[in-house]
């Protein structure tokens, strides 16, 4: 999602609510925002699985009479009907202040960027799956718990790696890929092509064709 609007414009009813932990600092109304960029993939190039993308956001807004708090969690809302929904959870990484305009912008990231920590734990895929979203300061979405049912094993030889390479491990095995839902929680997304049944693929992640045509396993 991509929205730059120009004075006078009608911008939509965006807002984003600034929390240090899970505490609300303060929030600027979409009156006060003048640009938002977000960017939220499951794939990244090309639908492959193994995937475990960070989403971005970038906004600009009036500088607020509040402090916003370093490494602050950012949640974009959108409001229709008079309900908010949830379109984002990020972390800022960088900000600049223009005193000019009298404007701030934030570069952020979901929390998917934290995935480069080493796993703290071994065991079934969906136990290991449990305790990188603790490492993400997340839990894990339905989309998870719903699809992740087999128990592989996450070898010990793992436990060096990054949660990002262990999401790759899981998401190839199960035909898909793990990305950050709108609500912030750590979501599935696979191939849907009938139970048990999985597009075979390589060690890479790249789906293996045969004239053209996925091969089916």
């Amino acid at each position: 999602m991509s929205n730059t609007w120009d004075a006078g414009e009608t911008p939509p009813a965006y807002s984003l609510d600034f929390l240090s932990g899970n505490t609300l600092v303060g929030s600027i109304p979409c009156t006060e925002i003048t640009k938002l960029e977000m960017q939220r993939s499951v794939f990244a190039d090309k639908p492959t699985v193994g995937q475990a993308n960070s989403g971005e956001l970038e906004a600009t807004f009036l500088i607020p009479s509040f402090t916003i708090p370093r490494m602050a969690k950012v949640q974009v809302f959108v409001t229709y009907g008079g309900v908010r929904y949830s379109l984002g959870v990020f972390y800022i990484d960088t900000r600049y202040e223009n005193p000019t305009d009298n404007t701030i912008t934030i570069h952020c990231y979901d929390c998917m960027l934290m995935a480069e920590q080493t796993v703290p734990t071994t065991g079934t895929d969906i136990t290991v799956l449990g305790a990188i979203a603790t490492l993400l300061q997340t839990t894990l979405d339905s989309s998870v718990t719903s699809n992740i049912v087999h128990a592989y094993t996450i070898p010990a030889t793992m436990a060096s790696d990054s949660a990002r390479d262990v999401l790759s491990a899981i998401g190839a095995a199960y035909g898909g890929s793990f990305f950050i839902t709108r609500e912030g929680k750590l979501g599935f997304a696979g191939f849907s092509v009938g139970a048990e049944t999985f597009y075979l693929c390589d060690e890479n992640g790249d789906l293996i064709t045969f004239g053209g045509d996925r091969i089916i396993v």
